[in-house]
Formats: structure tokens, sequence, C-alpha cells
């Protein structure tokens, strides 16, 4: 599909054709990062950032933390691999 840029204010725009914005679920203020490659740009949405450790059940990160302990002879050696 061919778009064509559009003038907004001091800047230049492309639209995006309306069967993308519904099937990649893009709403106003869905925030999209470009990314210059070897064949021009690269429009995409960021993912989001996994939780960080603080933000997992406690009861989770306990059994995180003795399933460490007690296979860490096992990751130790799959690590090696």
């Amino acid at each position: 599909m061919i778009q064509k840029m559009i003038r907004v204010g001091n800047s230049l725009a492309a639209t995006i054709p309306k069967v993308y914005i519904d099937e990649l679920n893009y709403k106003i203020g869905t925030p999209l990062k470009w990314e210059k490659t070897d064949n021009g740009l690269l429009l995409y949405t960021p993912q989001k950032a996994a939780k960080s450790p603080s933000s997992i059940d406690p009861k989770v990160a306990k059994l995180i933390e003795k399933l460490s302990k007690k296979y860490s002879q096992v990751w130790q050696e799959l690590s090696k691999l």
C-alpha cells in the first residue's frame, strides 16, 4: 500500500491505513516508535516493560527462591551447555 507524506504544521506526516489501525488495535495516544533501517523506516509499538521483581506476588517470589535453591546444581549444569 503506497502512502504519501502530508504536511502537518512544520512537520511531515504519513497516515496509517484503517485496516492496520483496526488489526493492531491502535488508538489515539498509542505509543509508536520509529527506527531507521537499511530498508527505510520501521514503525512499531514498543513492548511494555516486564514486571519488576518487587511487583511479583510474594508467594510466587518465595516459591521461585525455594526452587532456585533446590535445583541450583541443575541450573549450574544447564548453564554449561
